[in-house]
């Protein structure tokens, strides 16, 4: 099928030389012989079948070559084509705007308005394709500077949660290092009468560590959750400097009272 297709394609620019040859020009330059008209088909022959075994170049010079003997439309319109083939575009833009510029006979050969319709056509592709890309629009400020809010909660919930787990694991250490102590003065499960506030001074280290190891774990979750919100950024103020919507997160606030530890979160 391919090689069909390409048959049937390079037939064609035969077909078209044909039908163009007798009138490569609307009127021969002065001085032009018959033999320099034959050599000038003869040419454009060559350039054609160079043009449809896609060899750009080697066209382009037998086209130049046969319209430096005798001008023709046709042939600078293919002149235009290779250009187009070999990615010269602003070259090709000026060859199709020669063809469409040039003034034509009063009853001008088919072949000859062909080419200036076509040339119209296809620079209408080269000039589309030589317009610059439209600049990408510029960031919003917010996303320049990398959008997000402010890092102190996150950073104050982090601290907090850092001396809540240090208090828990000091108090703990005292604590068991108390127990320790009275249960080496102790005989057995009897404890001598005046270890009774060594007692209970352990038994109140033991409460502080806790309370501190839980404060500590819900302050560091606090700061995680912090850190997630603050990815999506508070709104920039619009052009009449209004202040931005609140956007909807999660705010937490976490209290130590007597006996227990309250936490809250809004949405």
């Amino acid at each position: 099928m391919m090689m069909l297709s390409n048959c049937l394609r390079r037939c064609a620019f035969v077909v078209t030389l044909l039908a163009a040859a007798p009138a490569l020009a609307a009127e021969p330059p002065a001085g032009a012989s018959a033999d320099a008209q034959q050599l000038a088909r003869t040419r454009a022959h060559e350039g054609l079948k160079l043009y449809g075994a896609d060899r750009w170049q080697e066209a382009f010079d037998a086209f130049q070559e046969a319209d430096r003997l005798y001008h023709a439309p046709t042939l600078v319109l293919y002149m235009a084509r290779c250009q187009r083939k070999l990615g010269n575009l602003e070259t090709a833009r000026a060859l199709y705007e020669q063809v469409l510029d040039e003034a034509l006979p009063e009853d001008p050969p088919p072949a000859f308005l062909e080419a200036r319709r076509d040339a119209e056509t296809e620079l209408a592709g080269v000039r589309a394709a030589l317009k610059p890309p439209p600049a990408a629009p510029a960031a919003p400020p917010a996303a320049q500077a990398g959008g997000g809010g402010s890092l102190l909660p996150a950073g104050l919930a982090f601290g907090l949660g850092a001396v809540g787990l240090g208090v828990g694991a000091a108090t703990g250490i005292a604590s068991l290092s108390k127990v320790s102590d009275i249960e080496s003065q102790c005989d057995g499960r009897r404890c001598p009468a005046e270890l009774q506030g060594d007692a209970d001074t352990a038994t109140t280290l033991g409460h502080v560590s806790t309370v501190g190891f839980i404060v500590g774990a819900a302050s560091a979750a606090a700061g995680v959750v912090l850190l997630v919100v603050r990815s999506s950024g508070d709104g920039a103020p619009d052009a009449a400097g209004a202040a931005p919507q609140a956007r909807r997160g999660v705010v937490w606030s976490a209290g130590v009272g007597l006996g227990g530890i309250a936490l809250q979160g809004a949405f």
